[in-house]
């Protein structure tokens, strides 16, 4: 690896079907920029390796673990690494919350029947940039966008012009790395259920 070369992200996978981890493992490791550094099939094994030293980068995280939920993991990898990103993957995505202390290191949720490239996807726009946080005025859009609203309907909310509502919604778009269907299906399963207010 060159000197011009950014290291790769360091991947824990946390998955207890033994077969299933196996196969995201070689599939994720072979992945430019990713470098798959261990597994765990419990929340315990899971907690111990977020809290060795190098943590993770890159958690790639099965919510349902027979010792106890996959997000205390995340909890504990974001106390030791805040820049970490975690990626959840799950057989019900589509009725998934992110808890609201986990939205700026969520990369994505995939649903286990999903096709390995929608999991490329998301793994390739963690790659693309550092997170950028959203201003307030970003959050509040975004999780309107969440809710199904379309730009007009967000503006007559927010009391913005159309316009100012298409910018925030670009500059959402590029902070998130994605666009168009994918920004509204992360937004649906990122967002907040209610948009903060502002003043």
């Amino acid at each position: 690896m060159s000197s011009h070369e950014p290291e790769p992200l360091r991947c824990l996978v946390v998955e207890d079907q033994l077969m299933f981890s196996q196969l995201l493992c070689t599939l994720v490791d072979a992945m430019p920029g990713i470098q798959v550094i261990g597994t765990a099939t419990s929340q315990a094994e899971g907690l111990e390796q977020c809290t060795a030293q190098p943590p993770p980068d890159l958690l790639l995280l099965d919510l349902a673990l027979p010792d106890g939920p996959g997000l205390a993991i995340a909890d504990a990898l974001l106390a030791h690494h805040p820049t970490a990103k975690v990626v959840v993957l799950s057989g019900e995505a589509a009725s998934f919350i992110c808890p609201s202390r986990l939205q700026s290191a969520m990369a994505g949720v995939v649903d286990k029947t999903a096709a390995f490239s929608q999991l490329q996807v998301v793994l390739q726009n963690c790659l693309k940039r550092p997170p950028q946080a959203l201003t307030a005025r970003q959050q509040q859009i975004y999780a309107l966008i969440g809710k199904g609203m379309s730009n007009k309907e967000i503006a007559h909310t927010t009391n913005l012009a159309i316009t100012t509502v298409e910018t925030h919604r670009k500059a959402i778009a590029q902070k998130l790395g994605t666009s168009g269907a994918e920004l509204v299906r992360q937004a649906s399963l990122l967002a907040p259920l209610t948009p903060p207010s502002l003043s």
